[in-house]
């Protein structure tokens, strides 16, 4: 689980969100690097980093990356889980959002979102149409008419 402590959250509380699979991976890779037990994030001498911030804008700039934040990261996860097509609802509650309205800001980024729903229409017709020529559904349908 990622936890975001309440005084580095912008609406002020506190939230925790799980990681996936490669995040997983990925972290305890860096902690086995490291070779500093606990410690995942450190400086070469073991020493914890005192800031995220600095120690985030000095690997940027040791990228080569211009013009980059660690607010960045945020706005490429959730346009990330809008292409995967992930409701609304549940970006609200990963990205920490009081209000739906702010969450509705990322959803222009899919712009075949309306598409995708109107096809996911076709797939129930299909079964729809399986389903209505039960042989019990049927006998429904003729009484019905």
């Amino acid at each position: 689980m990622i936890t975001v402590r309440a005084g580095y959250a912008k609406n002020g509380e506190a939230r925790s969100m799980p990681m996936n699979q490669l995040l997983t991976d990925i972290l305890k890779s860096v902690k086995l690097a490291n070779n500093q037990g606990d410690r995942g994030f450190c400086n070469r001498d073991g020493t914890l980093y005192r800031s995220f911030r600095s120690a985030f804008e000095r690997a940027v700039r040791k990228a080569g990356i211009p013009d980059f934040t660690f607010h960045d990261l945020r706005h490429a996860f959730a346009s990330r889980l809008v292409t995967a097509g992930v409701d609304v609802f549940t970006m609200k509650e990963l990205l920490g959002h009081r209000d739906i309205s702010m969450t509705m800001r990322y959803t222009y980024l899919s712009s075949n979102h309306k598409l995708t729903a109107v096809g996911k229409l076709e797939q129930f017709a299909a079964k729809s149409q399986q389903f209505s020529q039960h042989p019990r559904l049927a006998s429904y349908e003729i009484a019905r008419k």
